[in-house]
């Protein structure tokens, strides 16, 4: 099997700090053979992908998202983003399973994303996908996906969740989705904006028994958990009940920020993507008490997460882009570009558990992505992709391609 070199004007290892320019990054077969600032002899002209002033990365990674609904992105004029949503989960599983191939193409090939964890609402479309994936079927980024949210009777979702209450139906509902195919459980523990404001994020959903339950079933299972919560109390349950990562986190107390550091708690915000909710239709005139409420208390959170040590990963949920994220965790936290791309590669491959991705380092799958212009030094590039390479394989036409 021919190595081949990737030879750009600097490269951005993900763990972010690292910075190598110029770059030769070397890959045999779907691994990662070579990082280094110098042209190694066996970088030839015949096997050296010349990528000019680009800036290479790690395939990025997007760790919350609902990979059949990208379309909300762009709500109907003159409807929440609810009623959207209601609508497109109208669909069939066919059209749903076609819809999400179609938006994960547009990632791998437009944005340079190599691994989506899915957080659900479309039944098990995204198992399935994940698996045709997998095996070779169809071209896609790796997914990680939780099959059916859980949720309580009536709760956040409630309509493309499976419904259970009590400590007993948790553990089951848990075992199902294992048993379905899910890599992760996810839980809906308040509620949210989606249907605001008939649904009130302030409100927590599941008690600790049951969410205690569901994390040991999860746990013993080896599945890690997520949690949908923006309300302190529906946080605090799944702090205590062992869930692994908090998923949006609104209105976080300093005190329970130290309580989440103290047990390895990861925090998700996805800050574009419930803004983006909060803004589409008729609901954007309640932005300016929204963001007295759940927004400005997100950034307190996540800079007092920061400061005590936290994962601060990046994800999009329904209603955001990743380059957005990266953009607006960097700003909150008052980060350069750098750093803020580090959220997006070796934290989110951290939280998700992926050791084989996230960095430029030999042994790491050949994840790649190229980008125009110098993402040291402005997030711009993001929007501009040369070229992105799936376990050593270009997804498009452009360089490396045959």
């Amino acid at each position: 099997m021919k190595q081949t070199w990737l030879h750009a004007q600097r490269a951005i290892v993900g763990d972010g700090r690292t910075v190598i320019s110029p770059a030769w990054v070397g890959f045999e077969g779907k691994y990662i053979t070579g990082v280094t600032d110098k042209q190694p002899p066996e970088a030839t002209p015949d096997c050296t992908v010349e990528l000019g002033s680009a800036t290479l990365t790690p395939g990025l990674m997007n760790i919350h998202d609902h990979i059949s609904r990208k379309s909300l992105r762009f709500p109907a004029p003159g409807k929440t983003f609810g009623q959207c949503a209601t609508e497109l989960m109208a669909h069939d599983q066919t059209y749903l399973i076609l819809h999400s191939y179609n938006n994960m193409m547009h990632y791998l090939t437009d944005e340079g994303i190599t691994y989506v964890r899915d957080q659900g609402l479309t039944g098990y479309t995204c198992i399935e996908l994940r698996r045709a994936i997998d095996d070779g079927v169809v071209q896609g980024p790796y997914i990680s996906s939780c099959g059916m949210s859980l949720s309580i009777t009536g709760g956040h979702c409630y309509r493309q969740s499976m419904e259970c209450d009590g400590a007993d139906a948790v553990r089951r509902a848990v075992r199902i989705q294992v048993n379905k195919g899910a890599d992760v459980i996810k839980f809906m523990g308040s509620g949210g904006l989606e249907h605001f404001p008939d649904e009130d994020p302030s409100i927590p959903q599941f008690t600790l028994e049951e969410l205690t339950a569901g994390a040991e079933a999860a746990h013993d299972l080896g599945r890690a958990c997520a949690i949908h919560a923006y309300s302190n109390e529906g946080i605090r349950r799944a702090v205590f009940a062992g869930i692994d990562n908090i998923e949006h986190g609104c209105m976080m107390t300093e005190d329970l920020i130290e309580e989440m550091a103290r047990r390895g708690t990861h925090l998700n915000p996805t800050m574009t993507g419930i803004r983006g909710a909060a803004k589409a239709g008729p609901n954007a005139k309640y932005w300016d008490m929204l963001q007295e409420r759940v927004f400005s208390k997100q950034e307190q959170g996540m800079r007092w997460a920061k400061q005590a040590g936290i994962l601060i990963g990046a994800g999009t949920d329904t209603a955001g882009t990743l380059r957005d994220e990266i953009a607006m965790i960097g700003a909150t936290l008052g980060e350069g570009p750098v750093e803020a791309l580090g959220h997006a590669l070796g934290v989110n491959a951290r939280i998700a558990g992926r050791s084989d991705m996230g960095l430029l380092e030999v042994g790491r799958l050949a994840n790649f992505a190229a980008f125009d212009g110098d993402l040291t030094q402005s997030l711009e590039g993001l929007a501009h992709v040369i070229q992105t390479w799936k376990d050593g394989k270009p997804c498009k036409p452009g360089p490396g391609a045959q």
